[in-house]
């Protein structure tokens, strides 16, 4: 027994996360495919009934669906892109030494360490039209006062400055870390060269910091495109299903109509998006960083 395990000793080791991976991730995914290949709606007291998958041709003819795929979208384009050019014009600072530095690292990581539902309900707060902070310091610097939340026209741009707000912290975290890694000798030349600090971060800072950037980008739009718990906290889809995304509309259709299948079925397409999003990704990625010679 103790000559198998020496000689196996890689997958002693690995077989508790392994297994753990399966029971958390793959048997989900499996499960989800199996109950969205079925027609399974609790009103009507059924046990599932296999229906060929007629689940997906109701999901993509819907109008609905399509709807919440592109707030969803238009939702994790915003939260991305603020959070990734925040995060690293953060990292930028954060990355030179200053007084007081350590304390300002604390304060911008606050947000990070807060839960998502409690951040949505704080936010409510400030957002509140008639006596919120944030239309205070609106008519304070003198810009007309806003609904937030409340119209559909701002709703998700509203939204997408609390999700940036709360995970820019994350970004700000892995950019540092980058920076720190990235090897002095080409700053050095760019300086000795009379570079300015402008074209010194387009033409050596950025290229080296590609990998790093596309990692935390592809983290954080997975990460936004499946969001839930701050949207539901903060608007729980409204108003008129402005802010409903893909992700609102399984669980509404899931645990408010109870038609199991059909939620399965939204969440498939969901992730069959993210995995060829991801896979396009980071081939995108391979080719930048293999221009660059990283």
């Amino acid at each position: 027994m103790t000559n198998f395990i020496n000689k196996h000793i890689k997958w002693v080791f690995s077989l508790p996360a392994l297994i753990f991976m399966i029971g958390m991730v793959a048997v989900p995914i499996v499960m989800t495919f199996v109950f969205s290949l079925n027609d399974w709606n609790l009103l009507l007291g059924n046990g599932m009934k296999f229906n060929w998958g007629k689940n997906y041709l109701d999901v993509l003819t819907g109008k609905e669906f399509w709807q919440s795929l592109g707030i969803t979208f238009y939702y994790t384009a915003l939260a991305t892109v603020a959070e990734m050019m925040l995060g690293l014009s953060i990292a930028l600072i954060l990355n030179k030494n200053f007084l007081g530095k350590n304390f300002v690292k604390t304060v911008v990581l606050l947000p990070y360490m807060m839960a998502p539902v409690a951040v949505g309900l704080m936010w409510m707060l400030f957002y509140e039209p008639s006596s919120g902070l944030m239309n205070y310091i609106f008519t304070s610097v003198g810009l007309p006062r806003s609904v937030f939340v409340s119209a559909k026209q701002t709703v998700i741009p509203a939204i997408a400055a609390v999700e940036t707000w709360q995970m820019t912290p994350m970004v700000v975290i892995v950019c540092l870390a980058g920076l720190s890694s990235l090897p002095a000798e080409p700053m050095e030349a760019a300086k000795v060269d009379g570079a300015t600090p402008l074209y010194t971060f387009f033409k050596v800072t950025l290229p080296l910091m590609t990998q790093t950037l596309f990692s935390i980008g592809l983290l954080r739009f997975i990460d936004v495109f499946k969001s839930f718990d701050l949207i539901y906290a903060m608007t729980k889809g409204g108003p008129a299903n402005a802010s409903r995304t893909l992700n609102l509309f399984a669980y509404e259709t899931a645990f408010s109509y109870y038609k199991f299948g059909l939620s399965s079925a939204m969440l498939m397409i969901l992730f069959v998006i993210v995995l060829l999003l991801s896979v396009l990704v980071m081939k995108i990625q391979r080719k930048l960083v293999s221009y660059y010679g990283g």
